[in-house]
């Protein structure tokens, strides 16, 4: 019995290592072949695009269609959008891990400021003594520079993130901390989940939903903030169409 747990946590973590391999890809087409594979891993997946988040590579997509983001060579006035510049490697993990944790750790964000890089900075400057890691010479540095180095404290800020949460973390307690927090693009994701995904969410069920989401969907949507007409689309869904949907994927 041990050797064959041994052999299947084996195989899964090769699948889950093939899954973000196929993430640095340049071709969209794989990148999109397992960006819901990598979601539904859920915490198992977290460390691992953790450590993506200080790879500084830039990988230029190719075969994306009619994708819209950062990095898109072509518009053709329609198409699916990425508010994310996943041309990079950094970029890309991060893409996948705030749809994971419906986080928002500023990797959705087209500009950065010296302002910015300095408030990071000193979030973690102790850190920063200990490994002379980063430099403050923000001036000094070029466009590309500035972008680098503010992903880099990023990434660390994410690090202690996960520090502090892993022991008590749930997708389902992600999800619910998403809609009580003021942040609109933690609310965002949570949003574009409930309604469109399809990746698993352990604990998300008709009942919960209706005991733990669903007044924080109502006070959303009585907010009138830039998420309450989703609120609103959502609470309008009388029949659980959004539920149906994901438990018909999951096999439930």
């Amino acid at each position: 019995m041990l050797f064959l747990l041994t052999v299947r946590f084996c195989s899964a973590q090769t699948r889950l290592d093939s899954m973000i391999a196929k993430l640095g890809h340049a071709d969209f087409g794989d990148v999109y072949q397992v960006k819901d594979s990598i979601v539904n891993r859920g915490k198992e997946a977290i460390p691992i695009l953790i450590a993506l988040l200080k790879d500084t590579s830039f990988v230029k997509l190719k075969n994306t269609a009619d994708l819209i983001y950062p990095g898109a060579d072509k518009f053709y006035g329609h198409g699916w959008i990425v508010n994310y510049d996943i041309d990079w490697i950094s970029v890309r993990a991060a893409w996948r891990l705030e749809e994971i944790t419906f986080q928002n750790f500023g990797y959705h964000e087209q500009t950065i400021s010296e302002d910015q890089l300095i408030k990071l900075h000193q979030q973690n400057y102790t850190s920063y003594l200990q490994t002379g890691s980063h430099d403050i010479d923000f001036k000094n540095k070029t466009p590309k520079e500035k972008l680098i180095a503010y992903r880099q404290m990023l990434a660390d800020s994410v690090s202690k993130w996960w520090d502090k949460n892993q022991s008590s973390w749930t997708r389902f307690k992600a999800l619910k901390e998403a809609l009580a927090s003021p942040d609109e693009q933690r609310q965002s994701l949570a949003f574009e989940f409930l309604r469109f995904d399809e990746t698993k969410c352990d604990g998300l069920t008709r009942d919960s939903y209706q005991k733990e989401l669903m007044p924080l969907v109502q006070k959303i949507k009585d907010s009138k903030n830039r998420e309450a007409e989703q609120a609103k689309l959502l609470l309008d869904d009388k029949e659980y169409y959004w539920l149906k949907i994901k438990t018909k994927k999951s096999g439930s």
